[in-house]
């Protein structure tokens, strides 16, 4: 797949699990968050009291193992730089009754497979 069809799968994909979690009643609070050179972090949502950190795959197959098997230790630590960044420069989730979660959202041909607690 060419850079530009990658660029225009992600991004549908992030529509896609965007939309999945509005209807399961989460606020997005951001897109594509970036912290400089440390990465981004797709999508920020919220609920009640738990806020929720975002990876999406979108796949086109199951080769390589699929989705699940595509954040690594590097990426996930990347997310918990992100996240730490996120929180420091919005006072407001710098609450201790605010729960945190790392969650991941694979899109495969419109199906959605929605991975909690992918980061501990």
């Amino acid at each position: 797949m060419n850079d530009s069809r990658a660029r225009a799968s992600g991004a549908a994909g992030e529509e896609t699990a965007a939309a999945y979690l509005a209807d399961k009643n989460f606020s997005i609070i951001e897109r594509n968050y970036r912290y400089g050179k440390y990465g981004e972090i797709d999508i920020i949502a919220g609920r009640d009291r738990l806020v929720i950190f975002v990876e999406v795959k979108s796949r086109n197959s199951q080769r390589f193992g699929g989705a699940l098997y595509s954040i690594g230790s590097k990426k996930k630590q990347s997310m918990r730089t992100v996240a730490r960044a996120f929180i420091q420069s919005h006072p407001q989730y710098n609450d201790p009754g605010i729960t945190f979660r790392f969650d991941m959202i694979a899109v495969s041909d419109g199906a959605v497979d929605w991975i909690e607690d992918i980061v501990r």
